[in-house]
């Protein structure tokens, strides 16, 4: 696969896709990925050959659950045998299309990583940044942090709105596309967390990583810059440089965007997960989704950000 570039040849297809047709261009692009990608002792493990549906049915189907807003697996499962049993013959049981989805997960990583690569290549800059992912309201927090005892109390945005959860921690270029993302307890530093983000991401051609205040201080700067990256911040009230903090803040309005994409087309603010690995497989599933319809979107000349109505 190459990457999305504003060079990259449209599919010779209708810009508005049917729920199947979108189905099997996916299918066809996690396929691909997957040859590419996955190692043999993988894709041709004992017993793969019996499998009814192949790992990248199984992965077409948690993108296609993640990017269509619909959390429960039950409900999807019966939604696909009722609407497009001839996409899907040999579909499973609930049960077992949740062990498998989530055994699969790394393997959806993989997949990512490979996309978020390319991507990456033809940025321009990046940008950090984080939202919460509550798994709990908190009047029930007690009984939840028995099942997830790794997640934790924080405020949302502007300090507001306690929650109980993690926070999503991305990495974001300058054409919308989540190159790196973490989940961390919702209390843990976003700095620190960046650190380990920049660590693993190629600098953009411009070697500029934006963030908010809280990726401020000579810390973050210092560790990143071995790793070819340049942390700009946004400048606080006082600072009366209005170039620089233009400069800094208008990029940043595509990184909301990206989380706006995410909370309201993917759910990603909250989830059903009753397990650390439920919550990280369906994150895994939703980024993954994600920067699979920006691919989309390109090939077929459409906006690349125009993420929602790709699925209506």
């Amino acid at each position: 696969m190459t990457a999305v570039t504003p060079q990259a040849t449209p599919l010779d297809l209708a810009p508005e896709l049917s729920t199947a047709d979108l189905a099997l261009v996916l299918f066809c692009l996690i396929d691909d990925l997957y040859r590419q990608v996955v190692p043999d002792t993988v894709r041709l493990r004992p017993g793969h050959h019996r499998q009814k549906l192949s790992d990248a049915e199984v992965i077409t189907l948690s993108v296609l659950q993640e990017a269509r807003s619909n959390d429960s697996e039950t409900s999807f499962i019966r939604q696909i045998r009722r609407d497009y049993p001839e996409l899907f013959p040999g579909l499973l049981s609930t049960s077992r299309y949740h062990r498998r989805r989530k055994a699969l997960v790394g393997v959806q990583q993989a997949l990512f990583a490979h996309l978020a690569d390319e991507y990456a290549r033809v940025a321009g800059w990046l940008a950090v940044d984080s939202a919460p992912v509550e798994t709990t309201k908190v009047v029930r927090s007690q009984t939840g942090q028995k099942s997830i005892p790794e997640a934790a109390y924080h405020f949302g945005s502007c300090g507001r709105d306690l929650f109980f959860g993690f926070r999503l921690h991305t990495t974001v270029t300058d054409a919308g596309a989540i190159v790196e993302f973490a989940l961390a307890p919702a209390n843990e530093g976003e700095r620190s967390v960046a650190e380990g983000m920049l660590a693993a991401v190629p600098p953009a051609a411009t070697g500029v990583v934006l963030g908010d205040n809280n990726y401020c201080g000579e810390l973050l700067a210092t560790v990143a810059a071995p790793y070819g990256h340049a942390v700009e911040t946004s400048p606080r009230k006082t600072d009366t440089d209005r170039a620089s903090r233009l400069w800094v803040r208008s990029p940043r309005v595509i990184v909301e965007t990206v989380f706006g994409m995410l909370a309201d087309q993917s759910n990603a603010e909250t989830t059903r997960a009753r397990s650390l690995l439920g919550v990280w497989s369906r994150m895994v599933a939703k980024v993954l989704a994600f920067d699979l319809s920006l691919y989309v979107n390109a090939l077929l000349g459409r906006p690349i950000l125009s993420v929602k109505s790709l699925y209506a």
